[in-house]
């Protein structure tokens, strides 16, 4: 590996071990071996280093979790239950990664102040309710239209958001997948009588 790729490398570690706010430039070069200038060199600085892993890191689970989802997806799978396995991996990942779901919710805290973080996150948001209509949908991206998008992805990205949260700061009481298949039942059935 080069220096990018070891200061990418030592990023993370730092992201897990001691979260988005307390990791410092010294930190990652003592980690990655390298100097405290190739990071503004390969990345412009530290804050920009960060933001690159964890949304690096966000966007390689959604690929591996869509990638899996395909892979054991059968044609007789109903809605609910590939809606029940999109929130079985959403927790799994949350779980053996939770220190960098928690920088994510870190780094999402400096949009106000740090311009970069707001556009690579609004960026991000878009390609998330592009992927999360092709994840629970079953269908190839390619096929999702800004419509569905910005209406359907942004009710599943709302309720990732939400989940991810509530399974950062209470995992013992947070929603199963079963029971958020529980609740999508109870809105289905309150939209249908009410319509």
């Amino acid at each position: 590996m080069g220096n990018r790729e070891d200061l990418l490398a030592a990023a993370l570690e730092c992201l897990r071990t001691k979260g988005y706010a307390r990791t410092t430039a010294r930190d990652i070069t003592e980690i990655a071996g390298t100097s405290l200038a190739a990071i503004g060199y390969h990345y412009g600085g530290v804050r920009n280093l960060l933001n690159q892993a964890v949304f690096a890191s966000i966007e390689q689970w959604s690929d591996q979790a869509q990638e899996r989802l395909r892979a054991d997806a059968t044609s007789e799978q109903t809605y609910l239950e590939r809606f029940a396995d999109v929130w079985r991996r959403t927790v799994e990942g949350i779980s053996a990664d939770r220190a960098l779901w928690a920088a994510s919710m870190d780094m999402m805290a400096q949009v106000d102040h740090v311009p970069e973080i707001r556009d690579m996150l609004r960026q991000g948001m878009r390609d998330a309710r592009t992927g999360n209509v092709a994840m629970f949908d079953a269908v190839d991206e390619n096929t999702v239209d800004e419509e569905q998008a910005r209406t359907v992805g942004a009710l599943y990205y709302a309720m990732q958001v939400g989940v991810v949260i509530q399974w950062l700061l209470d995992p013992d009481n947070a929603p199963t997948p079963d029971d958020l298949v529980t609740g999508l039942r109870a809105i289905a059935k309150q939209a249908t009588e009410h319509d």
